[in-house]
């Protein structure tokens, strides 16, 4: 029986990897990448197949230094959003009960972004064939609901209010606001390192970001009222803080909307992507590419490349994992080769 092209070079890589030792890896499973090609029944079509993922990868150190973080900023949010609520209630201050309510959405936030990175370490099974790092998706979803909620319940007291403000000690609401803009100092200072790593950080990183500002806003607005005895700036305050609510939720809610639909990722452009596949020695097509997010950290990549030798399938193979995990930060890179002489049933 003749041997089936392409079978030699496919067994001389492995043999060339086996050399080569263990891969110096930090992720959740070992990396791997094969290939293989054969001629159909009538003798007439090679084929190559690859998948390759992993690689050099950090994301269990990155994922338990994001869980600390997470932590201590529920735990410090937490304490001062009650010291916060307390003071709304004896000092009858409709902004601080807003953004004490809105400090326990952000805390809820935090706890749904802590569940997302608990299940993105989750390893993959039989039935959950990439693990449940997308859960971080629908988390980050859920998210954004929950806050663009609660921006509307505390636009509506803050509309009734107006109409009859209430007298607030203007002095008590600044010591509280001032003591906010540190803390959610502090928590924003927690996630600008991994802002641009995770959707859900990236959410977390904003509302509290904004939560400084509002603080902020409070300790001016405290101020003018302990001057102008102009009560109705409390309201005004909370219908402020409602705004930058929905202000900051709205692009976490609009990217993790494209996310759960398979949209490509912010982070990476598509047509760079193909550039460079079609920029590779030997390439002749590129067709049926998709990129796609597994998780709010991790992407991925399938794609059909037209090659006019399968000789360098191997070699091409190697390549393509290592920079599209380099330059795009697409961890799972999924690759068909085909001949230029064959029929691609998907086309």
């Amino acid at each position: 029986m003749a041997k089936p092209e392409g079978t030699s070079e496919a067994k001389s890589a492995n043999r060339t990897e086996k050399k080569k030792g263990p891969r110096h890896d930090h992720g959740s499973r070992d990396s791997h990448s094969h290939s293989h090609s054969h001629k159909d029944s009538e003798g007439q079509r090679n084929h190559s197949h690859s998948h390759a993922s992993g690689g050099h990868s950090h994301a269990p150190i990155v994922e338990d230094t994001s869980s600390l973080r997470l932590w201590l900023g529920i735990i410090i949010n937490v304490l001062f959003a009650g010291a916060e609520l307390a003071a709304g209630f004896w000092t009858d201050s409709l902004a601080l009960l807003a953004d004490a309510g809105h400090n326990f959405s952000d805390v809820m936030g935090l706890v749904l972004a802590l569940i997302a990175v608990h299940l993105g370490k989750q390893a993959a099974s039989e039935r959950f064939t990439y693990g449940k790092g997308r859960a971080s998706i629908q988390i980050s979803l859920l998210n954004s609901v929950v806050l663009l909620a609660a921006a509307g319940a505390i636009a509506v007291e803050a509309l009734q209010r107006l109409q009859e403000p209430a007298d607030v000690p203007g002095m008590t609401i600044v010591y509280i606001a001032a003591l906010g803009v540190l803390v959610n100092g502090i928590s924003t200072a927690l996630y600008w390192q991994d802002r641009k790593e995770d959707l859900n950080m990236r959410g977390a990183f904003l509302h509290m970001a904004a939560d400084a500002l509002v603080s902020l806003s409070v300790v001016v607005g405290g101020l003018a009222m302990q001057w102008t005895g102009a009560y109705w700036i409390d309201p005004a305050l909370s219908i402020l803080v409602a705004g930058v609510i929905v202000w900051s939720t709205v692009q976490l809610l609009w990217n993790a909307l494209k996310l759960s639909l398979d949209a490509v990722p912010e982070s990476i452009d598509p047509g760079e992507v193909r550039n460079y596949l079609q920029g590779l020695e030997g390439v002749m097509d590129v067709h049926d590419l998709h990129i796609w997010a597994m998780s709010t950290r991790k992407s991925a990549l399938s794609v059909h490349l037209v090659v006019d030798s399968l000789e360098r399938s191997p070699a091409l193979l190697k390549e393509i994992k290592a920079r599209v995990k380099s330059e795009f930060g697409i961890a799972h890179p999924t690759v068909q080769i085909e001949q230029n002489d064959e029929d691609c049933p998907q086309c």
